[in-house]
């Protein structure tokens, strides 16, 4: 069929570049005339570790106005360690230099502003070299930065949260296919569907909430607001995003959940369809016996 998720979604899977986390990325032209601007060190060390997850569906920024804050947009906080946390509305939490019992601590403090599960196989781990002479973005594994001051730490958390993010919405679309793809099958066969339409309306939900998800919250094809006020930093985001492949991947996924929502509306309609098709030969079969009582009722006894 037309909408067969096994046909489509193949033609518009995205898998990574065999190069992906393992190449410096490439000089970008913006921000390249730029002066080079440092701030005050946020995290001291000249090395540490980087870790970005989905904690969860959505976090109420304005009720986390209690803790230690350290930036603003995105959200910013001090963890009781020397190290740092930024923190999303679309639940990603991003943990800089973290030692052990920082990620309970926030996990447990901003338990009651979240909402929705999780996921902790979305999660994306690098390593921060801090070096003045050294060449900023990507390089194999690691991620070399002039100076681990707030407003490179935000940019990074910025572009590994859009990761994550992408992570959690490709693992969750994958199981939506494999939902909607023996049902799809199953019609192609025989024409028949074993399913229910309230089934099928909750999977276009989900559709509709992922791709909200993605345009709304996370805003993943937007350019950071940071990047207004510190054009110095555009070079570094371009190479940022070069590696993550941010654009490609959200471009690859919001044409898997067109496809996805347009297989699973297709369906509801073939549902609907039989639905009204059964409920007009009850209307007929109603008619007839009324008829045949109402003939019943005049023939003489």
């Amino acid at each position: 069929m037309a909408n067969d998720p096994d046909t489509q979604g193949r033609a518009i899977l995205w898998s990574p570049s065999p190069n992906r986390r393992r190449r410096s990325g490439k000089v970008s032209k913006i921000g390249k005339n730029s002066p080079r601007r440092e701030g005050k060190p946020l995290i001291q060390p000249r090395q540490f570790s980087v870790s970005v997850m989905i904690v969860a569906e959505r976090i109420d920024i304005k009720a986390l106005a209690h803790l230690p804050m350290v930036a603003q947009s995105p959200l910013m906080v001090r963890l009781p360690s020397a190290g740092a946390a930024a923190i999303f509305r679309y639940g990603a939490v991003a943990f800089f230099a973290e030692e052990a019992g920082d990620r309970e601590w926030l996990m447990n403090t901003i338990e009651r502003a979240s909402a929705g599960g999780g996921d902790p196989y979305s999660e994306e781990k690098a390593t921060v070299v801090v070096g003045a002479h050294a060449h900023e973005g990507p390089v194999g594994n690691e991620i070399h930065l002039h100076v681990a001051d707030r407003d490179r730490l935000q940019l990074l958390a910025e572009v590994m949260s859009k990761a994550a993010m992408l992570s959690f919405q490709e693992r969750r679309s994958a199981g939506e296919f494999d939902r909607i793809e023996p049902l799809a099958r199953d019609l192609a066969d025989d024409g028949k569907l074993s399913v229910r339409s309230q089934d099928l309306l909750r999977t276009v939900g989900d559709m509709l909430l992922s791709e909200h998800r993605l345009t709304s919250r996370a805003e993943v094809l937007d350019k950071p607001e940071l990047l207004w006020s510190n054009p110095h930093l555009e070079a570094l985001h371009a190479r940022l995003e070069g590696d993550y492949e941010i654009i490609e991947r959200a471009k690859a996924l919001e044409r898997k959940l067109a496809t996805l929502s347009r297989t699973a509306e297709t369906l509801l309609e073939t549902v609907r369809y039989k639905s009204s098709h059964r409920v007009e030969w009850y209307i007929v079969g109603l008619i007839v016996s009324e008829l045949l009582l109402s003939l019943y009722s005049h023939l003489p006894r």
